[in-house]
């Protein structure tokens, strides 16, 4: 549909203007008359200059240059910093004058204590002001908070390096979304974790937001005595935006990024259906074949995939060598055998590439490759004519790049600066002959401090027709959606490997403006084997968060997991998914043309005015409906959360369980079979199929691309309610949904949809107030399978017991639940609550001679606090393999200690060891079990098993590797494996 005006921006999200628009063009057209002269904006006084707009004012205190910001009512917003508003070094601001009104804007002679000057303009506009200054500064306010954003800087935690990447190993990731706390000398893009670069902090509860416009070394600091901003260089603009409507804030920001060159571009529908990563398949090691057999595999399990990324691997050469070509060797496929290869890979990788075209267009899918800006300065044969061609017309920075991810050695990189740069590498990009890229470039040092140098070549590229997901960019999004930096599969060792990062990573992304936001590929990259239980419990709760963003993504699939449990709970969360596109895309939509993060709202900003408390990470996902995904370091243990419904009513979709919020459902049982989601809000949902009104709202609207719902009815008695198609005049026949109450009925794009009548019922059908009266009978198990008889009127069920006698899972109607060996009961759940426990029922452990194996990244739960694995002193990440190809850790830090624990029946066993081969390793690596030390030359016996001896255990075994000698101890896993009796 053509793009809206900024006029028909406003008017969809604020239709409350429409009457003030309809005065303004009648205004427009009547007879001029004298207009009175309107009061100054800047008042001065002996002490004060203070300046208003039409939601606030801004006070500044001459002594200091100590500014504040309060609302018209006097409301304070902002406080003044204690000492100095303006620092210049460590120079802080001594005087402040006044030295003119230049076409509105406040000019100010501040004086430094050092005795230098500073000129200040403040230029007011009616929800904002912008202030510049003639030298890098930092402006600064007292305390404000709670606070949200800095793009991909708001998932690193407090006291961070500024400099160092890539970031595992380097950077800690942040547990919570709230940012106060952190303080950065060095906002700017460095590769990895680092590169989706924003300033844009918002205060929710203060209706109050900032953002600095810069391309190099930025500061923040974010504390509980300050709110600064601040750069080395001039900046472009230091903006604080004020509204009681954070929705006309985000607008406002949108406008301004917009005049400072930072644009969004419009997303295209076909990258929010599901989507496939090779990258999450194959890592860099793509070859086609795989790739086919693997888009095939997809479609025959019936995932209705519509794009899909090749980011590695399709360029000519050996793969690892410095021989090899680039994402930048244009049009030139590894398609051709190359001899005395030896890579392990297929010679050559994409012996056709218009096949593989091919394949993607006839099951209906876009391809994507992999992209970058950063060229070879030294390039061979398989890096083609492209980067002398580049060098020749002056298209590279005049910098060059000496680390980067890659390629390796020294790289150039494109001036998008230059508008023949970009046109010329558009031109080059099309030589692939494919529908679009991802682009991936990681660059580390030294700091370009060209952090909006993506976002024209990236926009250039959008513009001429190519999907494009968005890596490097600053302030805005270039392309179809932002996609937050790798994901692996761990438990929080490092920044990649922590899957708290996830979400407060994204939630942050979209706290500085961005909705259209992707977690990555479900299942991360995988370091543990596909069958490892742990790592299939991250898979299933990575799906379920995953399934709940604007954007899903599939690299492995959920079959390879051999769980057939699995499989079909990831395959309903993906189709629900897809199901949802034209609501997702809608919510998309909405975000472009009015700034605010619709896809994805942070629950604070969704609702500024709520306390969640200790609820977890919640989000709006669209206009209707609130996340409440189980997904974190937890991941293997945890099955309930707190969680927070807003004021208003909230339907559970899986349930139908109906609650009045504002309140918290403590301890709300999150069962793998489940979508952690609540209908609430609009209440309307646009699907594949048409639409979904669930009784939440009345007398409200809900417009998707042209199709309009509007809630015109009393109630929602079935009986009496009628659907209008008000293009037609005709009625429309729906259903009523038995669970839910949710009323379905198709929908032509472009109708209006009018819901009248309905009684005065507040629900479809009678809303249960009291628990379940009778507790679950008949329990039983088959294997490890524990089953019960259904209770009349359950909703779901909560089964709690085993080893920690907690809760260990919960349906969502399901009447069986696979089990560890324990002792359990079952109680049925409602909207009103629990019901009375089950008689108990123990499921004893099999007899097994199977070994029980624990790896550094875990294994069976242990029944105790003890963890499977756990580190002590210092270790780190080794590219070294692990047995089941999944990573290992070393340590040459005296004192540090790696301990693996396994509760095992009483018995006998083999206790073997499995590290990595190296020479670089210790040669007496001590490993204390059953109370004595076992030294291993780890230099002679890596890459297999090795046996410690046999030791009798009952209850809770450890092996413990300790660090007291030189070289580098290495971890991976410990065998415990039954001695037959």
């Amino acid at each position: 549909m053509p793009e809206p005006t900024p006029r028909g921006r406003l008017m969809r999200r604020f239709p409350s203007l429409i009457p003030l628009v309809l005065f303004a063009t009648v205004a427009a057209v009547a007879p001029a008359v004298p207009a009175q002269a309107a009061s100054s904006p800047i008042t001065d006084t002996r002490d004060t200059v203070v300046i208003a707009g039409d939601s606030y004012r801004m006070t500044i205190q001459k002594t200091g240059f100590r500014y504040s910001f309060a609302r018209r009512d006097g409301t304070v917003i902002a406080p003044a910093h204690a000492e100095s508003g303006l620092r210049v070094g460590d120079a802080d601001a001594a005087t402040t004058k006044l030295a003119g009104r230049a076409g509105g804007t406040a000019v100010l002679d501040v004086t430094l204590e050092t005795g230098a000057k500073v000129r200040v303009k403040v230029q007011p506009s009616a929800r904002h002001v912008k202030i510049t200054a003639d030298r890098g500064a930092d402006f600064r306010t007292g305390p404000v908070a709670p606070a949200y954003g800095l793009g991909d800087y708001g998932a690193h935690a407090d006291g961070q390096p500024d400099q160092d990447t890539p970031c595992s190993g380097q950077v800690e990731a942040r547990r919570t979304t709230e940012l106060t706390g952190i303080v950065l000398d060095n906002l700017t893009n460095e590769g990895s974790c680092k590169r989706f670069i924003s300033t844009f902090v918002v205060f929710p509860k203060q209706r109050f937001a900032e953002v600095l416009f810069d391309e190099g070394q930025k500061r923040v600091g974010l504390t509980t005595t300050e709110n600064r901003l601040g750069s080395v260089d001039p900046a472009q603009g230091l903006y604080y935006f004020a509204d009681p409507d954070l929705k006309r804030i985000y607008a406002d920001y949108r406008d301004v990024r917009d005049r400072h060159g930072y644009a969004d571009v419009r997303p295209r529908p076909e990258m929010f259906g599901l989507g496939w990563e090779a990258y999450g398949a194959l890592a860099w090691n793509t070859y086609q074949s795989s790739v086919t057999e693997t888009v095939k595999a997809f479609k025959e399990h019936g995932y209705p995939l519509q794009w899909g990324v090749v980011g590695s691997g399709f360029w000519p050469g050996p793969r690892g060598d410095a021989s090899e070509g680039t994402t930048n060797s244009f049009g030139m496929w590894d398609s051709k055998p190359e001899p005395g290869r030896d890579d392990g890979l297929p010679n050559p990788r994409y012996p056709d590439p218009d096949a593989l075209k091919k394949l993607f267009a006839d099951n209906g899918m876009v391809l994507l490759l992999g992209a970058r800006n950063n060229f070879k300065v030294a390039p061979n044969a398989n890096d083609g004519p492209f980067t002398a061609e580049a060098l020749a017309k002056g298209y590279f920075l005049p910098v060059k790049v000496t680390k980067s991810q890659f390629p390796q050695g020294e790289t150039y990189v494109l001036d998008a600066s230059n508008p023949k740069a970009v046109r010329w590498y558009v031109e080059q990009t099309r030589k692939w002959g494919v529908d679009g890229v991802k682009e991936d470039t990681m660059l580390y040092a030294p700091n370009l401090n060209r952090d909006g140098n993506w976002n024209a070549l990236q926009k250039a590229l959008h513009d001429d027709g190519d999907l494009v997901v968005v890596r490097n960019a600053a302030y805005s999004v270039p392309g179809d959606f932002v996609r937050i930096n790798d994901t692996i599969y761990g438990r929080g060792g490092v920044f990649h490997e922590d899957p708290d990062r996830i979400p407060v990573n994204m939630l942050n992304i979209a706290a500085s403006g961005p909705g259209n936001v992707s977690p990555d590929i479900v299942g991360g990259t995988p370091k543990a084997s596909l069958t490892d239980p742990s790592y299939r419990r991250y898979f299933w709760r990575n799906a379920q968060f995953a399934a709940l963003t604007p954007v899903m993504t599939f690299g492995k699939g959920p079959w390879e997991l051999e769980d057939p449990d699995l499989a079909a709970s990831v395959k309903r969360m993906s189709l629900w998914h897809d199901a949802l596109h034209p609501y997702i895309y809608d919510a998309v939509l909405d975000g472009y043309e009015s700034g605010f993060p619709y896809a994805m709202t942070p629950l604070p900003i969704a609702y500024p005015d709520a306390d969640p408390g200790s609820a977890g990470h919640e989000w709006m996902f669209g206009e209707s409906l609130l996340a409440a995904p189980l997904f974190g370091r937890d991941f293997d243990t945890a099955q309930t959360r707190d969680v927070y419904l807003p004021a208003g009513k909230w339907i559970d979709y899986d349930t139908g369980a109906v609650y009045q919020g504002p309140r918290t459902l403590k301890d709300h049982a999150i069962g793998m079979d489940r979508l952690p989601v609540f209908v609430g809000g609009k209440g309307v949902l646009i699907t594949r199929e048409g639409a979904e009104v669930y009784p939440i709202a009345r007398g409200s609207s809900f417009d998707s691309q042209g199709t309009r719902i509007v809630n015109a009815n009393t109630g929602w008695d079935p009986a009496k309610l009628v659907v209008t198609d008000t293009r037609t005049g005709r009625r429309v026949s729906f259903t009523v949904d038995a669970k839910t109450g949710a009323i379905r009925f198709p929908v032509t794009k472009g109708h209006q949809y009018v819901l009248s009548g309905g009684g005065k019922a507040a629900h479809p059908f009678p809303i249960e107030t009291d628990v379940p009266a009778a507790a679950p009978t008949g329990l039983s198990h088959e294997g490890m399978t524990l089953s019960w008889s259904p209770v009349k009127g359950a909703r779901g069920y909560v089964v709690t017991g085993g080893c920690a006698s907690s809760v260990v899972g919960s349906t969502t109607g399901a009447t069986s639940l696979a089990v560890a060996p324990g002792e359990y009961r079952v109680a049925a759940t409602n909207a009103a609550g629990t019901g009375p426990l089950s008689e108990p029922h123990t499921v004893p452990a099999p007899v097994s001679t199977d070994p029980v194996v624990v790896t550094n990244e875990g294994g069976p739960a242990t029944c105790s606090d003890t963890q499977p694995y756990r580190e002590t002193g210092t270790w780190s990440s080794s590219s070294l393999k692990g047995f089941d190809g999944s990573g290992t850790r070393f340590s040459s830090t005296e004192g540090s200690t790696a301990t693996w624990s396994a509760r095992l029946p009483a018995g006998s066993y083999e206790v073997a060891v499995w590290f990595p081969a190296h020479t670089a390793s210790t040669k007496q690596a001590t490993y204390q079990v059953g109370g004595q030390d076992v030294v291993v030359d780890q230099t002679v016996s890596g890459g297999a098993w090795h046996s410690l001896g046999t030791w009798p255990f009952d209850g809770l075994a450890s092996v413990t590797l300790a660090v007291n000698a030189a070289g580098n101890h290495r971890a991976d896993a410990v065998r415990f494996t039954p001695i037959p009796q």
